[in-house]
């Protein structure tokens, strides 16, 4: 994947992927589609899925429980409408 701004250090990484027969047809007709590879689709798709990660928040008082009621879900959603 090029990069226009320079800026950008992208590092070549060769990785071993298992997919699905579907999938993998799937990502080769949107590398087909965009005329672009099918490393570049999945450079993309990974960039994609990582962006929003590097927020400025901090989160190290936020607690993610291993399980959740529907009512304690409930619960959650109307303290945080009342914020």
């Amino acid at each position: 994947m090029k990069s226009i701004n320079s800026q950008n250090e992208y590092v070549p990484l060769r990785i071993n992927l298992s997919l699905r027969r579907g999938t993998l047809r799937l990502i080769s007709e949107m590398a087909n589609d965009m005329g672009i590879s099918i490393d570049e689709v999945l450079s993309f798709l990974a960039e994609d899925s990582v962006i929003d990660l590097e927020i400025d928040e901090d989160l190290k008082g936020i607690r993610i429980p291993s399980s959740c009621s529907l009512e304690d879900l409930r619960d959650i959603i109307k303290k945080r409408k009342l914020s």
